[in-house]
């Protein structure tokens, strides 16, 4: 996958992945940091290996994230 496709894809699931992370964590600034994290990270794995859910990969990493 290319850069420009996770940014499509951040565009357009990123209000919802921080609200959901939000409500998760009840902190908004560390839903945003998981978030960004997790955009990091795919920019680093999506082109050797792009998931079928790209979104779902997203939420559930940024929640990762958002534990540690």
């Amino acid at each position: 996958m290319h850069p420009a496709d996770v940014e499509a894809v951040w565009r357009i699931e990123s209000a919802r992945i921080v609200a959901a992370l939000t409500r998760f964590t009840g902190d908004f600034g560390l839903a945003e940091d998981a978030a960004q994290e997790a955009v990091a990270e795919a920019l680093v794995s999506w082109p050797l290996d792009p998931p079928a859910n790209p979104a779902g990969w997203l939420r559930a990493t940024a929640r990762r994230r958002a534990i540690d």
